[in-house]
């Protein structure tokens, strides 16, 4: 039987225009996305030295006795004994800038005095006559202290009292005045305790030996336990610390720590340069903010991301031209890197191609774009959604139908992942982790969010990553 030569053309025609078109290679993707800059916050440490714990230290350092001179012949033969002893403990407290250390004293003096009775005895027949007497006085001693940029602790004090009525010795009928004498001592005597001061000052006010071993915490990564485990991060880079004042009960000052702190659900730390760095000079006399930047990173995971895009696309027909064409997605599957956001489709589809019939479409392509967040609709979605250039080359060779389509349009507007509620399980998380958030034996952070604001999108190997910005507050305090 003798087949038409025009039938055998037309189906030969038929067959190539129903083959299977290939499946198109995946594109190849850089790593590189946008650098993300972590905004630096100020982690403020409340430090304060309580009047009490400063007195408790001199009261220790610095006796009862302060000065003995029993012997008359001492100092040159000054015919006097002078004994100063304090009669309670030193009091410290703050006027003004100052530190002030309260001294009650107790002074002793006798003297010893040949009286010639107004001349009418030689000095060689003269008696001698002694005599004692007791003043109460309470001296102040002041001191300024301050924290170079070395660290170094530098104290200058400053010594005062007055009498309330000059001193003297009742001889007789002589009044010896002593009070020249008495100052030297007193004087002598406050010299010290200002030196055991100065001296205690710097032995106990070792704020870097302090600082040093929370610098270096700080930089291990801290697990937040909870319905969403999380892990804060933070980067030291330099150290301020606020002028020191006085207030009713302590010297206080405030350090703040300029860190970046990223709180992370996915375990990546993209953004946070975290090498441990020796501890930095001070910077002193600085005032310091209140605000902390917390960034949070949220991911949602390609698997879930895939899942959710299947329940919206697969096995979906769309259909152009009055049905003229369809195409049907079987399956999608999301990857990504970088900026770039790549799904992985297997399409089936048929097209009218005229008289000849119908070019079907079954095969796996490509499409990319780029991911960002909707603050709107408060939703992750996607922009610039394209076929991949190669699966484009492949497409166009018979469904060029495709691109003249709202296909892609279609198929963009359903990829979108609204994350209201997993924000409001952020803040929640986010406000657990720094609220009396333990960092080792020596810190624990209390803070709080005031404002949460979703505004960058990235991609690693394993998650679509949320740069989320918040403001608030952050200190931490030391465990007594």
């Amino acid at each position: 039987m003798k087949i038409p030569l025009l039938f055998l053309l037309l189906a030969v025609m038929a067959s190539s225009c129903s083959r299977k078109i290939e499946d198109a290679p995946a594109p190849t993707l850089s790593n590189k996305a946008a650098e993300v800059t972590l905004p630096m916050s100020t982690v403020n440490i409340p430090i304060s030295l309580p009047y009490a714990d400063i007195a408790s230290i001199l009261n220790r350092e610095i006796g009862e006795l302060l000065y003995e001179d029993r012997d008359y012949n001492d100092n040159g033969g000054d015919d006097l004994m002078l004994v100063v002893k304090r009669t309670a403990p030193m009091r410290v407290g703050a006027k003004g800038e100052f530190l002030q250390v309260k001294v009650p004293l107790n002074i002793y003096v006798k003297a010893r005095v040949k009286s010639t009775l107004g001349g009418l005895l030689s000095n060689t027949h003269a008696p001698q006559l002694q005599q004692d007497a007791q003043f109460n006085i309470e001296v102040t001693l002041s001191s300024k202290v301050q924290v170079l940029e070395d660290w170094r602790v530098q104290t200058q004090s400053q010594v005062s009292f007055k009498w309330t009525e000059r001193p003297y010795l009742e001889v007789g009928i002589l009044k010896i005045p002593i009070g020249t004498v008495v100052e030297k001592v007193v004087e002598q005597q406050l010299a010290r305790i200002a030196a055991t001061l100065d001296a205690e000052a710097k032995k106990q006010l070792q704020f870097k030996s302090q600082v040093a071993g929370y610098w270096k915490k700080l930089f291990e990564p801290i697990a937040i336990s909870g319905p969403v485990p999380a892990m804060l991060y933070l980067a030291p880079d330099s150290i301020y610390l606020a002028p020191l004042v006085t207030d009713a009960t302590a010297l206080r000052t405030t350090a703040g720590i300029r860190t970046t702190v990223l709180l992370s659900t996915t375990g990546e730390i993209a953004g946070a340069k975290r090498i441990p760095k020796p501890v930095p000079n001070l910077r002193v006399n600085q005032p310091l903010q209140e605000a902390v930047q917390l960034r949070l990173v949220a991911g949602l995971d390609y698997a879930t991301a895939t899942r959710l895009a299947n329940d919206n696309l697969s096995k979906q027909t769309f259909s152009f031209e009055n049905g003229k064409h369809q195409i049907r997605i079987e399956d999608i599957l999301l990857y990504g890197k970088g900026n770039t956001l790549v799904a992985k489709v297997k399409l089936v589809g048929k097209a009218k191609a005229g008289w000849i019939g119908k070019k079907k479409i079954d095969g796996t392509y490509y499409f990319k774009g780029t991911p960002y967040y909707d603050a709107k609709s408060m939703e992750i979605r996607i922009k610039d959604f394209d076929f991949d250039i190669k699966s484009r080359d492949i497409l166009l060779q018979s469904a060029e139908w495709l691109f003249k389509s709202t296909f892609r349009k279609q198929v963009e507007a359903q990829l979108r992942y609204p994350i209201q509620k997993e924000l409001a399980e952020v803040r929640k998380m986010a406000e657990n982790s720094i609220k009396q958030q333990s960092l080792g034996e020596f810190l624990t952070l209390s803070g709080r969010i005031d404002r949460l604001e979703p505004n960058e999108v990235q991609l690693s190997e394993r998650y679509i990553l949320l740069f989320i910005s918040s403001s608030g507050s952050l200190s931490a305090f030391i465990k007594p």
